[in-house]
């Protein structure tokens, strides 16, 4: 397949071949731009290659887009398709990034330690930090307070699109120098006021934190030499990491490697590439010659993005923040791989001197150690495209002189948070722990599930409703079916010779299989998991037709198969935790002696002892004073609605007059009620905001303003934003809405007394 390049002659993706039986997959490969059949180098048996985090910070969900996404691919293509994967992830535990965030926090930890509680010295410290970083960051020259409110104010507070420029980074910039200021002027009248301890240190620091650390690293950040230091801080992150990956049921690698493990060998390939004539050494760094490498031999540059390649700016962000190479290179778009360390920068030996690796070299060596000179499947975040993943193509295919070392290359797509890319360097972002504070795994997995892979993903209010509601419909149908199946077992008498299998049985069955092929074919067709989603949907709602027949005009044995089946796929899509039982559903209730964990019998009877032992005691007590009709029935909602349901026992009333018992996990069913409750706590919020404004008031807002341009003397429009006269049919229905809310006025005025 030739494939365009920009100003160059194509080069060619070649199709893999196999001699085995394929599945019939079909994969979105970002180097074709197109969908193409997935064919590995070795039968079933798939060399992939993950790019991991760089560990510095907290995850967020960023992270958890990229690595659920490529989770549930992973366990389709092994649990599903049965690929037998191995499957490679790195941790970069080398960078500009963690080098600087280490020697930030260690400086300024041990400032505090120095310092120890608050006096005027540590607050004149912070205000010379802060003239320094408004000067650099804002590029204003300011020198007391009331120069930056001056500055402050003719930015807008920094909001003024003049000021801004469309950068965000300026925006993000202002926020730390505003928050240090007020916290200076606050450290300043403690000083006065004799308040000078340990805390209000602390709360100066923290609230000038990003302006400090930056003015020590400055000053003192060569003094941090050891080694220890950069690793501590990388090892606690990368922990942190994977204690997030396993609270969203992401499935450790096959094998995980770290750059810092792999120094010497990121050296000998350096060699090799530079050998091939490829690479060169200049003042003690190593970069890479795009000129001696794009189009010689029959290779090509930047295959991913070919309209990048003479992107100067994102090829040096890619260098990282330490990067001082412009006057080294030959050309200014070529990438170093061996970098010259500083002082305070950690340092590796090497034939070119003391130094580390380059961000993009350090896959191409892992990835090459450990999969060979080949890879069948390279993922990560489309944002990593270009430079990373080009250039680590590159440097693999210089140093190992082959012309396609990827074969599949597939890109997670963006995750945007309230419209805006969510990135971690300008601090919009929202971390995994946070985030599974408002909804659990299984609601973030489906949200992820019901969006296109490679497409972008919306992470706002809206759609994590949609999530859960979707999650509600499966819980709803596992319990039903579980609890009908339970009790069909239980009731399960002799045949009376009565046929139960008939028209809407087969019916039924037909639609089962029809799912079934659907949902294979949405599988195979790159992953396409919001079409899977829908037709086990669509299975669902037609079973719950079907159960609508009753009890008494069904076969429970077709209500099972379905829910098997719909219980196999999500379990594929890991909507399950692995090493769950194989029941119906999310797996509850698995557990037992014969064959599953042993448990103990009094722990889990007690809880409905309890309950029961209650129940009695209440209803002796209404027996004996009386027998009050509606204080029994109080009593028996209460057991329903609030006791049972706390130990994840669910009582269903039927028409029938037979209860049907359900069990559900009652974390979820706390969690779900906590999520209603703080819903109905913020609809009653923007209902009594809506009802403070008064009738005459509500269409004279800053947005009503862009709407109307002329009010009756009751604050009614009468003319549009153009100035036409509004219609009859729309004044009265605006008239309406005014008089809904004069009545939502008056209850709100009452209230207050």
């Amino acid at each position: 397949m030739l494939l365009k390049g920009k100003g160059k002659p194509a080069f060619r993706w070649t199709q893999p071949k196999s001699t085995h039986p394929q599945t019939g997959l079909v994969v979105y490969n970002s180097i074709t731009k197109s969908k193409v059949p997935f064919v590995p180098k070795d039968g079933k048996r798939v060399n992939w290659y993950g790019c991991g985090p760089t560990v510095y910070d907290a995850s967020h969900m960023g992270h958890a887009r990229n690595y659920i996404t490529f989770d549930i691919i992973r366990r389709i293509m092994e649990d599903y398709l049965n690929y037998d994967l191995n499957v490679v992830i790195n941790i970069t535990d080398i960078d500009d990034k963690i080098i600087v965030r280490t020697r930030q926090k260690h400086l300024l930890q041990k400032y505090q330690e120095q310092q120890n509680v608050l006096s005027k010295q540590a607050a004149e410290d912070v205000e010379s930090a802060f003239f320094s970083f408004v000067k650099e960051k804002l590029g204003a020259l300011i020198s007391n307070v009331s120069e930056w409110n001056a500055f402050a104010l003719s930015t807008g507070n920094g909001k003024d699109q003049a000021f801004t420029k469309g950068d965000p980074k300026l925006t993000m910039y202002y926020s730390a120098a505003e928050a240090a200021a007020s916290a200076i002027e606050t450290a300043h009248e403690n000083v006065a006021a004799g308040k000078t301890g340990k805390e209000e240190l602390a709360a100066l620091l923290s609230a000038s934190e990003d302006v400090v650390a930056l003015w020590l690293d400055k000053k003192l950040g060569s003094t941090v030499t050891e080694h220890r230091i950069f690793r501590d801080l990388a090892a606690y992150w990368e922990k942190d990491f994977f204690k997030d990956m396993d609270a969203l049921n992401v499935r450790r690698p096959s094998v995980l490697t770290r750059v810092s493990e792999f120094v010497p060998e990121v050296v000998r390939f350096i060699q090799r590439i530079i050998d091939n004539g490829y690479a060169y050494e200049s003042k003690g760094s190593v970069f890479f010659d795009i000129a001696s490498f794009d189009g010689k031999k029959g290779h090509f540059y930047a295959k991913l993005e070919p309209t990048a390649k003479d992107n100067l700016r994102r090829q040096e962000d890619g260098e990282g923040s330490l990067s001082v190479h412009s006057l080294s290179k030959r050309n200014q778009n070529d990438f170093v791989l061996w970098k010259a360390s500083k002082p305070g920068e950690p340092a590796w030996p090497s034939p070119w001197g003391s130094g580390r690796p380059g961000w993009h070299i350090e896959c191409s060596v892992m990835a090459s150690e450990i999969l060979g000179p080949h890879v069948d499947l390279h993922t990560g975040g489309i944002d990593l495209a270009f430079p990373h993943h080009d250039d680590e193509m590159a440097l693999s295919e210089a140093g190992l002189e082959n012309h396609q070392w990827v074969n599949y290359f597939l890109h997670a797509g963006h995750l945007h948070i309230e419209g805006k890319k969510m990135s971690k360097s300008l601090k919009n972002f929202i971390t995994i722990k946070d985030a599974l504070k408002k909804n659990t795994a299984r609601q973030i997995r489906i949200l992820f599930l019901l969006s296109q892979w490679d497409s972008s993903l919306y992470y706002v209010s809206g759609s994590m409703d949609n999530a859960i509601a979707v999650e509600r419909t499966f819980s709803n149908f596992f319990t039903n079916a579980s609890a009908l199946l339970r009790e069909f077992r239980l009731r399960q008498e002799d045949s009376d010779g009565t046929r139960r299998f008939q028209g809407p049985e087969l019916k039924l069955m037909e639609a089962l299989n029809d799912t079934k092929r659907r949902v294979h074919e949405a599988l195979l067709d790159s992953f396409d998991t919001p079409k899977a989603m829908r037709v086990l949907q669509e299975i669902i709602a037609r079973t719950n037709i079907y159960l609508q027949r009753g009890r008494a005009s069904i076969d429970p044995q077709i209500v099972e198969s379905v829910a098997l089946y719909v219980t196999r796929i999500v379990r594929v899509f890991g909507l399950v935790n692995d090493g769950v039982g194989s029941s119906i559903g999310w797996g509850l209730g698995s557990v037992g002696s014969d064959g599953g964990a042993r448990v103990d019998r009094e722990s889990i009877v007690l809880p409905v002892a309890n309950v029961l032992s209650n129940f009695r005691d209440a209803v002796r007590d209404i027996a004996l004073a009386g027998g009050d009709k509606k204080a029994l029935l109080t009593l028996c909602d209460k057991v329903r609605d609030q006791d049972l349901p706390d130990l994840g026992i669910i009582i269903d009333d039927h028409g029938d007059g037979r209860a049907l018992v359900k069990f559900a996990d009652p974390e979820e069913i706390k969690h779900e009620r906590k999520q209603r409750k703080a819903k109905d706590r913020e609809e009653r919020r923007s209902q009594l905001l809506k009802a403070m404004t008064p009738p005459k008031d509500m269409f004279r807002t800053l947005e009503m303003c862009m709407l109307y341009s002329a009010w009756d003397e009751n604050g009614l429009p009468t003319r549009d934003n153009e100035g036409e006269h509004l219609s009859k049919r729309r004044l009265k229905r605006l008239a309406k809405e005014q008089e809904e809310q004069s009545k939502l006025h008056n209850e709100y005025l009452a209230s207050l007394g």
